[in-house]
């Protein structure tokens, strides 16, 4: 496991095709925000749907909106821009998304995120690449077909969006022709994710594993997507050996993995799987009393129950 540096602001990048429908999740994440502070990088305003009743001020390339979310332009230098945004907002934000453009290849935002002055102020969560389900990626240009491969290589998880234009069998192929065989991915209509895939809880509820929120009717939930979430508590410290055991192991059907584990050494670590890697940072302030994981995948008995007999091996 490798170590980080440990930051407050959680990042999440959105990836995808033009026309995929990466400023359509990002509208919806900001709609059903729940009392989160959200910081939105885009490079263009003018598609984002911002109802003027909610935008408290507009300045340079910045809005804040009354609900507390702030919405940056990207311009210029990236990790200049990504810099700017954190010093001015970072304090204030509960997460920040970066929505890349659909002719851009999120590795590049990840590199920066990864440059150690952003580290200390941000830490990246995962990368959302949307597929558009109906689009003829066969007629791109073998230079742009490339791209949409990057674009899905650096992905945690992918959303192959307007599946309910197409027929089954449109998305099978494409899931057989398009995606890696290891990819994590869920279908989806209007993007319409529900929260809990991108946001975690805050710190200061992780200890509890509230349940997972009930989102307004409006929104998709967790279930709707044929997903399942599975929280893992225990009072003491963990095997380190079936730790490993299982993280090296874990199946792909499990979308979104992070927690917290105590260690017989006295270490804490905190653990989440972004970026395709699995990263690790000591925390200072120990992460309250127990070792705790948190897991949201697909609704298989087989992955649950696989689950449920490792995690019971971790007690140390």
């Amino acid at each position: 496991m490798s170590q980080g540096i440990t930051a407050e602001l959680g990042v999440t990048v959105v990836a995808g095709f033009l026309g995929a429908g990466k400023t359509t999740l990002v509208n919806h994440l900001l709609q059903q925000a729940d009392g989160r502070r959200l910081g939105v990088m885009v490079n263009d305003f003018g598609a984002l749907n911002i109802d003027e009743a909610l935008v408290d001020e507009r300045r340079d390339d910045l809005i804040t909106l009354s609900n507390g979310c702030v919405c940056c332009s990207l311009q210029g230098e990236l990790s200049s821009s990504i810099e700017s945004m954190i010093a001015r907002c970072g304090g204030q934000l509960d997460h920040l998304l970066i929505e890349c453009s659909g002719v851009s290849d999120p590795e590049r935002v990840v590199n920066v995120l990864h440059y150690p002055r952003i580290r200390e102020r941000a830490r990246l969560e995962g990368v959302i690449t949307l597929v558009d389900a109906a689009l003829d990626y066969d007629g791109l240009s073998p230079a742009l077909r490339h791209l949409v491969t990057s674009q899905i290589e650096n992905a945690d998880l992918v959303v192959i969006n307007k599946s309910d234009l197409v027929d089954e069998s449109d998305i099978s192929r494409l899931e057989r022709t398009l995606l890696l065989p290891d990819s994590r991915h869920v279908r989806a209509t209007q993007a319409a994710l529900p929260v809990d895939i991108v946001f975690w809880p805050p710190a200061s509820t992780l200890p509890s594993f509230r349940p997972v929120r009930l989102t307004p009717p409006s929104a998709t939930r967790i279930e709707d997507l044929g997903l399942k979430t599975l929280s893992w508590q225990h009072a003491g410290v963990v095997n380190m050996a079936e730790l490993r055991g299982l993280l090296d192991a874990m199946p792909k059907q499990v979308l979104r993995f992070k927690g917290v584990v105590h260690l017989s050494d006295g270490r804490v670590l905190a653990l989440q799987r972004a970026a395709g890697r699995l990263t690790s940072w000591e925390l200072e302030h120990g992460g309250g009393v127990s070792s705790r994981l948190v897991f949201i995948g697909e609704d298989s008995p087989s992955l649950w129950e696989w689950l449920n007999e490792r995690l019971g091996r971790l007690a140390g």
